[in-house]
């Protein structure tokens, strides 16, 4: 399995192509911006459809023209629903030239498996960042796709319409549970492991829990 970062739009998202380099089959993660060129980055694969974390526009803001190209399904937490045109600052839609988001054509939670063709992930209910944020997960990859939730040294904002610092306090301590080894796909900046978050972040040692 094959994951490639697209770093798009003004706030340096993570969009995603996660794909298997045999059979082609491939999903599309948080599209947030540049639609464009995520669709030229899939033009040779077997997009099966677009996941999202949860439902800021910049992770979102390019679903409505990716499913009108491709034809294919949205997945993505129902409580997350009122996030996906919410303008949560001015002017953000239009900085991120973001499309109409159609609400998600499966609604996903904790426990669901996710089977895109040779794909599979388990979805893990992150609440914190949103009410319906959730992390995607493969054991047999060691690969955990975290969106807004767990960062490389930090961790998603709680301060935004829907976020929860206890609610996230409980999400993080879920995530340092998986093994040590997982590598750590985030929405935003570099990618790391759990095994590094557990010791290093200030967030997850409780350096800066009190903020919360």
């Amino acid at each position: 399995m094959i994951a490639k970062i697209l770093t798009v739009g003004p706030l340096a998202e993570n969009s995603i192509i996660i794909y298997d380099e045999e059979s082609k089959d491939c999903v599309i993660v948080d599209p947030g911006a540049e639609g464009d060129r995520i669709l030229k980055e899939v033009e040779s694969l077997n997009v099966k459809a677009i996941i999202a974390t949860h439902g800021h526009l910049d992770h979102v803001g390019q679903v409505g023209f990716l499913k009108e190209k491709l034809k294919v399904p949205f997945y993505m937490n129902q409580k997350d629903e009122f996030l996906i045109n919410n303008d949560i600052f001015p002017g953000f839609a239009f900085m991120l030239k973001a499309t109409k988001c159609p609400p998600p054509d499966y609604s996903i939670k904790e426990g669901d498996v996710l089977k895109f063709g040779t794909l599979e992930f388990s979805v893990i209910d992150t609440p914190g960042h949103t009410p319906g944020s959730v992390c995607f997960y493969n054991q047999k990859e060691k690969m955990l796709i975290s969106g807004d939730t767990l960062f490389a040294g930090s961790v998603g904002r709680v301060d935004l319409p829907g976020g929860n610092g206890q609610d996230m306090d409980k999400s993080l301590k879920k995530l340092m549970e998986l093994p040590e080894d997982t590598v750590v796909y985030p929405g935003h900046g570099g990618k790391t492991t759990i095994g590094r978050e557990k010791r290093t972040n200030p967030f997850i040692t409780g350096v800066f829990r009190l903020k919360w």
